[in-house]
C-alpha cells in the first residue's frame, strides 16, 4: 500500500500552497492499495471534505478519482499528483495468459481429436530386424548337433575300447569356423620316391 500525506509541509508527499494557514501542515493522508483501492484519512483541524460532505477524523473514508476533495474548502485535491494504479496492467497480463491456456487447450483438444479421427493409421514403431525367435532355434540346433556330436564320440571311444582298439585323442580343429565359400580340394598322394 502507497500512502501520501497531503499537507502544508514541505516534507508533504502533495504540497497544498496555502497562505492563510487554513491548511494543517497535516492534514490528510491518501491510502492507495495494490488493487486501485482508495481511502482518506482526515487529520486537520478545518476538515477534508469529499464531494462537499466533511468526514470524521482519523477515520479511513474509501474515495475515488471521480470524487472531489477539499481541503479546509481552501483548496482542491489535484488527482493528477496521484499516479494511477497497474490495475489494468493487471488485466491486461491476466487477458493474456488466459488468452495463451485457451489457445493451448484448443490446439492440444484438436491434437487428440485428430489421432482418434483416424484410427487406421498404426504409428510408426522402430523394431529390430532380427527375429528373435529364429535366433533362438538357430541356438537349440546347434546346441542339439552339439550333443548328438559328443554323443557319437562318447559311443565311438567305448566302442574301441570294448574291441580293445587305441582310444583316439581328439585333436581340436586349427579352423573351427571353416569357410563355406572356399572349397576344401582333397589332397593329392604324394609320390613314392624311393
Amino acid at each position: 500500500m502507497k500512502t501520501y500525506s497531503i499537507g502544508r509541509d514541505l516534507n508533504c508527499g502533495i504540497v497544498i500552497n496555502d497562505s492563510t494557514d487554513v491548511v494543517s501542515r497535516r492534514h490528510a493522508l491518501l491510502n492507495v492499495t495494490s488493487t486501485g483501492k482508495m481511502t482518506i484519512i482526515d487529520q486537520s483541524t478545518n476538515g477534508t471534505y469529499v464531494n462537499g460532505i466533511r468526514i470524521s477524523q482519523n477515520v479511513p473514508v474509501p474515495v475515488t478519482r471521480k470524487d472531489t476533495i477539499s481541503f479546509a474548502h481552501v483548496a482542491k485535491l489535484d488527482w493528477s499528483l496521484i499516479p494511477k494504479s497497474n490495475v489494468y496492467m493487471r488485466y491486461v497480463l491476466l487477458g493474456v495468459v488466459a488468452l495463451l491456456v485457451a489457445t493451448g487447450a484448443f490446439f492440444g483438444i484438436k491434437a487428440i481429436m485428430e489421432r482418434q479421427a483416424s484410427p487406421d493409421e498404426t504409428p510408426v514403431v522402430a523394431t529390430d530386424t532380427v527375429d528373435l525367435n529364429k535366433v533362438r532355434e538357430e541356438i537349440r540346433d546347434s546346441l542339439r548337433q552339439a550333443a548328438i556330436a559328443d554323443s557319437l564320440r562318447r559311443d565311438s571311444i567305448e566302442k574301441a575300447k570294448e574291441e580293445g582298439k587305441p582310444v583316439p585323442v581328439p585333436v581340436p580343429d586349427p579352423d573351427p569356423d571353416p569357410k563355406p565359400d572356399k572349397p576344401v580340394e582333397p589332397e593329392k598322394p604324394k609320390p613314392d620316391v624311393g
